[in-house]
């Protein structure tokens, strides 16, 4: 975690005054392949989402695709369709593996229902996760994710009845047997968004740290062992406006991009982003039109050397995917994906193989590789610096939350 964190932010960014003493030279040819293209379905189906194990050397992927099915291949040399997921009856609005088995898929549906399935069982639903309160009404989910102890399922719903809720379950506790009776419900929180509750993150190494992003344009960042919600609520970050999609870049960094398709790096302990990019910033080429440029995902892993921004660009003249990277103050172009066709919805990458897997409004599953040819020269003097004052002279346990 500690060479992701390095990689994004020791950037020079807005509203620094550092010395630009460390210039990143970075000399590339780069491409990415399509080595493998596969359409899920013939019936004209968007693929909304993508996850995968991280599983070595023949890895899985699921696709989640917009009639409310779930497709589960394993990925080799080829793509090999396993099983076909049918038992969901509403919008996907999310899948993730289990973190501890290969076998364990969890879906999440707009319906208010986040089940388990077993693919070693035909893709059998072995446990459900619902609001099981007494007045019986499913709350809509927006977004889901499963706590990296496999412990929690945390669902984030649409704004309802005046309110917008973040609903927890324990995995521990589904019956023997999927009925009325369930209560795996933990509880949930419901006063720190105002809004639709859009994304969901989970610490990647802290089981108890969750963050949320919401169209109210706030992330929150909970710790789950304080007893309340308000004493629980750590961190309140102000997007000024409506978040589309969070992660975590480090141990207490964030990645947000936005439903007007900018890019902001956060400290959680910070009142603004140490790095914003607008969606004019896209736009890297002369030719390139702001307006056809959209995020699709940040990856913050180091399998391709660095961390990096997948982005599209959707014109008259075709598809465009990029890879990019933040050097000097701005975004460049680390690969350029050839042979793309369609607007890209999510990508998921393999660490090991260093496969990026592409999923989009085309239908189509593409497994995309580096070249042989890839050339990547970095000057191993240059370290880029972190931000002014960053730990230096800082009382941070005396600091007020940026609330």
């Amino acid at each position: 975690m500690a060479k992701i964190a390095e990689s994004l932010k020791k950037l020079s960014v807005e509203h620094d005054t550092r010395k630009q003493n460390h210039v990143r030279t970075v000399q590339r040819r780069s491409e990415l392949i399509s080595s493998i293209e596969e359409p899920a379905s013939v019936d004209n189906n968007y693929i909304l989402a993508v996850c995968g194990t991280q599983s070595d050397p023949e890895f899985r992927i699921t696709a989640a695709l917009s009639d409310h099915t779930c497709a589960v291949y394993s990925v080799g040399e080829s793509l090999s369709r396993t099983i076909t997921l049918t038992h969901n009856q509403a919008p996907i609005v999310g899948i993730r593996f289990s973190p501890t088995s290969r076998n364990i898929l969890y879906t999440a549906t707009n319906d208010g229902l986040v089940t388990a399935c077993d693919l070693r069982a035909k893709g059998k639903v072995v446990a459900e996760f619902k609001d099981s309160t007494e007045d019986g009404k499913m709350k809509p989910l927006c977004s889901f994710d499963i706590s990296c102890d496999e412990k929690l399922v945390a669902g984030g719903t649409e704004h309802i009845g005046g309110d917008a809720f973040i609903l927890f379950w324990d995995t521990r506790y589904t019956g023997t047997k999927l009925d009325n009776k369930n209560n795996n419900l933990l509880g949930g929180y419901w006063e720190s968004h105002m809004e639709d509750v859009t994304s969901l993150s989970f610490h990647p190494s802290k089981q108890d740290i969750l963050a949320s992003g919401s169209t109210d344009g706030l992330i929150n960042i909970f710790d789950l062992t304080q007893p309340s919600e308000d004493s629980a609520l750590t961190y309140s970050l102000n997007t000024e406006s409506f978040v589309d999609r969070i992660g975590w870049l480090a141990e207490d960094s964030l990645w947000c991009t936005t439903q007007h398709n900018s890019l902001q790096l956060w400290d959680c302990d910070e009142v603004t982003p140490y790095a914003k990019f607008e969606r004019g910033t896209l736009a890297l080429f002369q030719n390139d039109d702001p307006d056809d440029c959209y995020i699709v995902k940040v990856h913050a892993s180091n399998a391709f050397g660095q961390p990096f921004l997948l982005s599209g660009l959707s014109g008259v003249k075709g598809e465009t995917l990029r890879c990019l990277t933040i050097a000097n103050d701005r975004l460049e172009t680390c690969y350029n994906m050839v042979g793309n066709k369609q607007t890209v919805r999510d990508s998921w990458l393999h660490e090991k193989s260093r496969c990026l897997i592409t999923v989009g409004e085309g239908g189509l599953i593409n497994v995309w590789r580096q070249t042989e040819n890839m050339l990547t020269q970095e000057n191993p003097s240059h370290k880029l610096v972190s931000k002014i004052g960053t730990g230096k002279g800082r009382d941070r346990q005396h600091r007020p939350k940026p609330y």
